[in-house]
């Protein structure tokens, strides 16, 4: 049977004979590398909040769809208002 070799088992064979002192100097390099490799996450941004002008912005609810149904001139159906 075929065995699958690991990076991490060839790097233990290549390394494995030098001494502590080196090896935890190694140990630091990595443990920097991989902090480095970690980008703290942005804040969660409102996908929503690029729209808000796209529909009304800051109009009342009941301005905006006043102002809609009078855009709204092909429209046949009356829609009572508020």
């Amino acid at each position: 049977m075929i065995e699958t070799l690991k990076i991490s088992d060839i790097y233990m064979d290549l390394l494995g004979s030098l001494p502590n002192e080196d090896k935890l100097d190694l140990i630091s390099k990595l443990v920097k590398s991989m902090k480095r490799a970690v980008t703290p996450r942005a804040e969660t941004k409102d996908i929503f909040a690029h729209f808000s002008n796209d529909w009304g912005g800051d109009m009342p609810t009941e301005e905006y769809a006043d102002m809609l149904r009078r855009e709204n001139v092909e429209n046949s159906r009356t829609v009572d208002t508020w």
